[in-house]
């Protein structure tokens, strides 16, 4: 990956990052520390498999239903 594209790819996770605390706020008021760890925490483990897939789209079928 550019470094461009590094820049823009990180400037999304955080554009991400930001919505979701901002809809988090707007609906619930100001979430309390742990809720925004675990926000933290859950966009980390996407971006890191993400990552991992380097970009590749993963489609499953979820069989279930």
């Amino acid at each position: 990956m550019s470094d461009e594209h590094r820049k823009r790819y990180d400037q999304i996770w955080q554009r991400v990052r930001r919505v979701i605390l901002d809809v988090v706020h707007a609906v619930l008021g100001p979430p309390p520390p742990d809720v925004v760890q675990k926000i933290e925490d859950v966009l980390r483990e996407t971006k890191q498999d993400w990552e991992k897939g380097e970009g590749e789209c993963r489609d499953e079928v979820d069989e279930t239903l």
